[in-house]
């Protein structure tokens, strides 16, 4: 049924074979109990792909017994023979399966479900913070989306929540910490969680959204429209009802950045600023000798039927649109200011046309160590302007959806020694 927390059935079965060659699962409803047996070894030796299943011998009755304790109902789940395991440290892998999991249920952990590993409780791990006290939730609403089939039309209500965490997250885990990686929505089927910091087309992650967080709640009467695959690593919307999502979503997101944006900067002292202008002027002078991202130009398909060789008189068109908005003498560089806080970085970037916009952080050590202390030496100002400019052409241009990571990690890494060492 789609109201089923489950799909396909393979969950599992597949997860227990990526770990361990043998998994264990022993149920109880009121007085009846089952046991439930995959082992890749069984299956090795029989040649056939056998599954035990039977009632529960007296040994896994005690052993349910034991910790469900006075419980109707409930399940134990064991992983016998782990050669799958990439963690070798058993007692991270549990506390990471832990985390893992009190995310992943969390509404049925608020629930009073509950569910131990190693006998040790999972606690709630909530990444939009719902409870806490500085939490603040920016949009709640249900929007209702035209659903297209061979039957008709129907309209399904989908939730969307969107929240901006504190600065600092009351929990101080590291899975809801300020990063690239945890911005962006939770995709929740049935009131489990199947996906986490999604960006969903409706964001392009960027520090601006550092405290933004989402949820979007979908029913298994979607599952249709939404795409999901038996892994649930990824979905496929619809595009019908992917646009009909974002026409909800994108203006919030793009108001969200705004505000961050407006929250943050500042205008800096006009002797400092004059300075950061000189280095600016210096790297509009060197653009064409240095090592800078490439402006991605958007080339459209061919309209009307018209064959790809056709379309040269509408590249030149999009580029001669594109010199309009970056005239030949925009700045490839800019500086910008903003109070990142302490513990930010000690800037970001991002790239606008042609322009790499660098955010200084002011009140990170390093800027005011380095310029605000140094302004009379113009010449060292210059060099840092110089040091983070070539920092931020570097990062933007090896930057990629598939090292994102790595990059806000390293910079993170650099922005925290450097605070140390310098506080």
């Amino acid at each position: 049924p789609v109201s089923d927390l489950g799909k396909f059935g393979m969950g599992l079965v597949t997860a227990g074979l990526s770990i361990a060659r043998r998994t264990t699962v022993v149920t109880k409803q009121g007085d009846k109990y089952l046991t439930a047996i995959a082992d890749v070894d069984e299956v090795v030796r029989s040649n056939r792909f056998d599954k035990y299943l039977n009632e529960a011998s007296q040994q896994e009755r005690d052993l349910l017994d034991n910790v469900l304790q006075d419980s109707e109902s409930g399940t134990i789940v064991m992983l016998d023979k782990c050669d799958g395991l990439k963690n070798q440290n058993t007692t991270q892998f549990a506390s990471i399966l832990r985390r893992h999991l009190g995310r992943v249920h969390r509404y049925f952990l608020r629930a009073e479900k509950k569910m131990t590993v190693n006998a040790e409780k999972i606690d709630v791990l909530d990444p939009l913070e719902l409870d806490g006290p500085d939490t603040v939730q920016f949009s709640d609403e249900v929007y209702p989306i035209i659903i297209k089939g061979f039957d008709g039309e129907r309209v399904e209500n989908v939730r969307a929540r969107i929240v901006l965490i504190p600065e600092t997250p009351a929990s101080g885990e590291r899975d809801i910490a300020l990063a690239l990686k945890n911005q962006g929505f939770s995709i929740l089927r049935n009131q489990r969680e199947i996906l986490h910091a999604e960006t969903l087309d409706a964001f392009t992650k960027h520090n601006d959204f550092n405290r933004m967080r989402g949820e979007v709640f979908l029913t298994g009467d979607l599952d249709q429209v939404v795409g999901i695959d038996f892994t649930k690593r990824s979905i496929v919307f619809e595009q019908s009802f992917k646009d009909q999502l974002l026409k909800h979503l994108k203006p919030q997101c793009s108001t969200i950045k705004a505000r961050e944006r407006a929250r943050q900067s500042i205008k800096e002292n006009p002797e400092v600023d004059d300075l950061h202008r000189e280095a600016q002027k210096s790297i509009d002078q060197k653009a064409k000798l240095l090592v800078t991202p490439k402006t991605e130009i958007e080339r459209r398909g061919p309209r009307n039927g018209i064959s790809k060789d056709k379309t040269e008189p509408k590249e030149k068109t999009l580029r001669s649109r594109f010199r309009l908005v970056q005239p030949a003498d925009a700045h490839r560089c800019k500086f910008e200011y903003a109070k990142l806080g302490p513990n930010g970085q000690i800037y970001e970037c991002e790239m606008i046309g042609r322009t790499i916009v660098i955010q200084w952080n002011v009140q990170h050590p390093f800027y005011q160590r380095f310029i605000l202390d140094q302004r009379s030496d113009g010449r060292l100002v210059t060099a840092i302007d110089f040091l983070v400019y070539s920092m931020a052409s570097a990062e933007l241009t090896v930057s990629s959806d598939d090292n994102l990571d790595v990059l806000s990690a390293l910079k993170s890494i650099i922005s925290s020694n450097m605070r140390t060492l310098l506080s």
